[in-house]
């Protein structure tokens, strides 16, 4: 599946509010990616370009655009934005030729003032922006970064009409064209060791009212046909005077619809006497971060839980109905055969999915400076940082180790005969559903089919011609 960037849907929304038009790109949704956006560009040639760097295992295509952009519409002003961009600024001012700015932080007030001051050709004003990063000299200027946006509120709604709704790259698998994406908070509280989301949104969580949340629901199920909405974001239900609301909102509303996201341990167990009610008005399933069931490993990755209160929160789902999508990482320094063998048996038969992603030291985090200081990152190439290929060796085993037994243990999971018997017989049609999809994947996995993506077509001869891969 791939859902549209939703930084882009809400800069894209204040830009036009504040009365500059724009387009978002989205290349994902183009039959040839790089060949369709040189088209764009060189027929458009548009007085800004922004580039978004919302994840690391992206930057290499970010890195690209970049360079395309500023060799078809050299008059244009290339500006990046995003995590990856922010967290690493310097460097990356220092690498990527063809970037004039990087926008750091919330980008929503500085992209506005960006337009304004460059459309007045006002460059000596460009320089004051505050989160503006740029080179001048041979050095780099980093500007003190832009105060967060109190009130989400105040944003318009993300610009939805800006994007193809329809693509065939938005298709959630398992979940059709009914299914959509949602993004209503932004950060988290908590400050994980790993989590670049902390680094950029310096661990303070912010969302929209219930009442907006509900608004925008009833927005994409009116015009668009959505009934089923993956809440996007890291912590949906971080506020429980929010989550009140919004089953009240969503009570009042009258949609019919279903929807899941994503959700910390204490979380459930603090919300146990709400879960009736999120079942009743569409609940399904929750991805819960339990991570790792080993204390040590637990504390490495500063979270505050343990098994037993894993154990409460899988209950708790269990017992209203709720599907538990159980997320776990393995790969961290004192991981070992026995404590990925001690996660897997304790979710085996109690979560409905399992999620087993490598640990992943992000750049700008702790985490990452622990481990490259120590000296047990052997993956450097940022393409890879994508939660499904190995980065780091542990005390015990090698980074080629802790993906072979990755590949292992989802086997084993996935080829329980419980998976199977579920995606005939099961009375739940989502995990019917969504079991249906393992098995396509099993199949295609076994038949050695790989992925494409949909209406793609797979020679984009254009990159080769300006000597890129």
């Amino acid at each position: 599946m791939w859902t549209p960037s939703y930084g882009l849907l809400n800069l894209g929304a204040y830009l036009e509010e504040a009365g500059f038009p724009c387009e978002i790109l989205d290349c994902t949704t183009f039959k040839r990616p790089w060949s369709d956006l040189a088209r764009r560009i060189s027929e458009a040639e548009p007085d800004i370009i922004g580039v978004t760097g919302g994840a690391t295992c992206l930057s290499p295509e970010a890195f690209q655009t970049i360079v395309l952009a500023k060799r078809l519409s050299p008059r244009s002003v290339i500006v990046a934005g995003g995590s990856h961009f922010t967290l690493l600024a310097t460097s990356i001012l220092q690498e990527v030729p063809g970037l004039d700015y990087i926008l750091m932080g919330e980008g929503e007030g500085s992209m506005a003032e960006f337009a304004s001051l460059v459309a007045e050709g006002n460059w000596e004003g460009v320089k004051g922006i505050r989160g503006l990063a740029f080179s001048e000299d041979g050095e780099v200027v980093a500007n003190p970064i832009r105060p967060l946006i109190q009130d989400l509120d105040d944003l318009p709604l993300p610009a939805y009409h800006l994007i193809d709704m329809q693509s065939d790259a938005y298709y959630w698998h398992g979940m059709g064209r009914r299914a959509f994406g949602l993004s209503t908070s932004r950060g988290c509280g908590d400050c994980c060791a790993y989590c670049s989301e902390t680094a950029f949104w310096q661990g303070y969580w912010r969302a929209r009212s219930a009442k907006r949340v509900v608004e925008e629901m009833a927005h994409l199920n009116k015009r668009y046909g959505k009934t089923l909405f993956v809440f996007n974001e890291n912590s949906f239900n971080w506020s429980r005077k929010r989550v009140e609301e919004f089953l009240e909102e969503l009570g009042k509303s009258g949609l019919m619809v279903h929807f899941w996201f994503q959700s910390r341990v204490r979380d459930i167990i603090r919300d146990e006497d709400l879960m009736p009610e999120f079942k009743r008005l569409g609940l399904y399933e929750v991805m819960l971060g339990v991570e790792s069931v080993n204390s040590a490993v637990l504390d490495r990755y500063e979270k505050r839980q343990d098994r037993d209160m894993a154990q409460e929160a899988i209950n708790i789902l269990r017992e209203n109905g709720i599907m538990v999508m159980a997320n776990v990482m393995f790969g961290d320094w004192l991981d070992s055969e026995e404590t990925l063998r001690e996660v897997f048996q304790f979710l085996k038969k109690q979560s409905d999915f399992l999620i087993l992603t490598m640990t992943t030291p992000l750049p700008g985090t702790p985490y990452y400076e622990e481990a490259l200081k120590a000296g047990r990152i052997v993956e450097t190439e940022f393409g890879k940082y994508d939660f499904m290929h190995p980065i780091m060796d542990t005390r015990y085993l090698s980074a080629e180790e802790v993906e072979s037994l990755q590949k292992a243990y989802l086997k084993k999971y996935y080829t329980q005969p419980r998976i199977f018997l579920g995606a005939l017989l099961s009375r739940n049609p989502y995990q019917r559903m969504a079991y249906r999809l393992i098995m396509r994947y099993v199949w295609e996995n076994a038949t050695g089919r790989q992925w494409g993506q949909p209406n793609f077509q797979d020679y984009d001869e254009f990159p080769r011609s300006f000597g890129m891969t």
